[in-house]
């Protein structure tokens, strides 16, 4: 029998392709990542996939032309099975790659277009009640006339960064003209380019949620922990969220009015939403044409043994994945913070809080680690370690998680400013 291979562009930190690797080698699939340069991947990732026996080859992977080259080449060894990523940097790029290829996938176009915030915004205009008001801007002039016009408190993003970075609420001119100008002389971020230009927008003022979603369908919605303003760092997640059955269906149906929308209709999605102030209507955030990240597929998986990297690689080999999903547990995602700034000297106690009732997971951030320097960007890069933790509901499997981030011990000195940014 002949090999069967998947090719997957890039891999994110926290783990979603390592499950999703792991799926396909049970169907004796060889999957293989392609990078830029994979001997400056994170060691975390390197050692990762080198412990499944994932081989990770270099390739230019901004070009569609050499990544199609790879797989043509790929394919006279064997049967090339499928082409995706589960990246958000690549997410478009494997979608365009795979149709170019006749292989499944979503629509790339509907994928490009979840990578800008603009275009997902337009491409939601159509439909009443999916977006807050918004204007784009192209200079810090421009962001504050938009926000004079929306109405203070505004909220200001980059159109084609993720991770919460450099999303700011503001309260005045000052704060919109001081992030619009950050933003713009930024010029590229972890390698990708960074459109000089922002998206004002209402500032809405309920409760998050995001809602899994596969083929369009949403599987389950996830209660998000927010920070304080004006930053909007993820500090945790539990599913299922508990909530009222009409807010329940309110989410439901704005998230999938929303993919449909935008056009994500094959494999997974994640859409973020918030509830507006009195709780009777909600407002999309934003559509991600991939897997939701932050390892939130793992904690549907605890709460409800369905696994949304098998759903998406089952969609990704051409059969029909089994969207039935129920939950009798609830799972908690917990994240702790970086000090703003300091010498990290130590982190102990993660063997104590693995060995916790209901505990999971406990992870240190790829990159943290004993010696590191460290300067916050205010994104979910700040984040030191996250924590997964069950239990019968909301109260226990939250407490349970933070039980074992107190557990946690990090020893920190003065940060020596003349060192380089780690």
């Amino acid at each position: 029998m002949s090999p069967r291979y998947a090719v997957f562009i890039d891999s994110p930190w926290t783990g979603a392709g390592q499950d999703c690797a792991r799926f396909l080698l049970e169907q004796g699939i060889t999957p293989i990542i392609l990078a830029a340069d994979p001997a400056h991947l994170h060691p975390s990732l390197l050692h990762d996939y080198a412990e499944l026996g994932v081989e990770i080859r270099a390739c230019d992977v901004d070009s569609a032309d050499a990544i199609v080259a790879f797989c043509e080449e790929l394919a006279t060894r064997g049967e090339l099975v499928g082409v995706t990523s589960v990246y958000e940097y690549y997410c478009d790029m494997g979608a365009r790659v795979a149709a170019r290829l006749g292989l499944a996938g979503p629509d790339p176009d509907a994928v490009a277009v979840c990578r800008s915030k603009s275009a997902m915004r337009e491409a939601m205009a159509g439909v009443p009640g999916l977006n807050p008001l918004f204007r784009v801007a192209t200079s810090p002039e421009d962001a504050a006339a938009a926000a004079e016009e929306i109405g203070y408190p505004v909220v200001v993003k980059p159109l084609d960064l993720t991770g919460s970075l450099f999303v700011r609420r503001c309260e005045n001119a000052e704060d919109v003209t001081a992030i619009t100008a950050e933003v713009m002389r930024l010029g590229e971020y972890l390698g990708h380019a960074v459109t000089p230009k922002v998206i004002v927008e209402e500032c809405v003022p309920g409760a998050e949620y995001s809602a899994e979603i596969m083929h369009g369908k949403v599987l389950g919605l996830t209660e998000k922990i927010g920070s304080e303003p004006p930053l909007f760092l993820e500090m945790g997640h539990v599913f299922p969220a508990a909530l009222p059955g009409e807010q329940e269906r309110l989410l439901v149906e704005k998230a999938e009015l929303a993919v449909k929308a935008v056009g994500i209709t094959w494999g997974p999605s994640h859409v973020e939403l918030k509830l507006t102030a009195d709780g009777k209507d909600a407002r999309v955030i934003e559509v991600n044409g991939r897997i939701a990240g932050d390892r939130i597929p793992e904690a549907v998986r605890i709460a409800s043994g369905v696994d949304m990297c098998r759903l998406h690689m089952t969609a990704l080999l051409g059969g029909t994945p089994d969207l039935t999903l129920t939950t009798d547990r609830t799972a908690a995602i917990h994240f702790l913070m970086l000090r703003s700034s300091g010498h990290l000297d130590a982190v102990d106690g993660v063997d104590e809080a693995l060995a916790l009732d209901g505990v999971h997971e406990v992870h240190l951030r790829p990159g943290v680690q004993a010696g590191i320097d460290y300067r916050a960007n205010g994104s979910n890069r700040d984040r030191a370690a996250w924590i997964i933790a069950e239990g019968a509901d909301r109260e226990q499997a939250l407490a349970r998680a933070h039980a074992a981030g107190d557990t946690l011990r990090f020893t920190w000195s003065p940060l020596d400013e003349t060192a380089p940014e780690a």
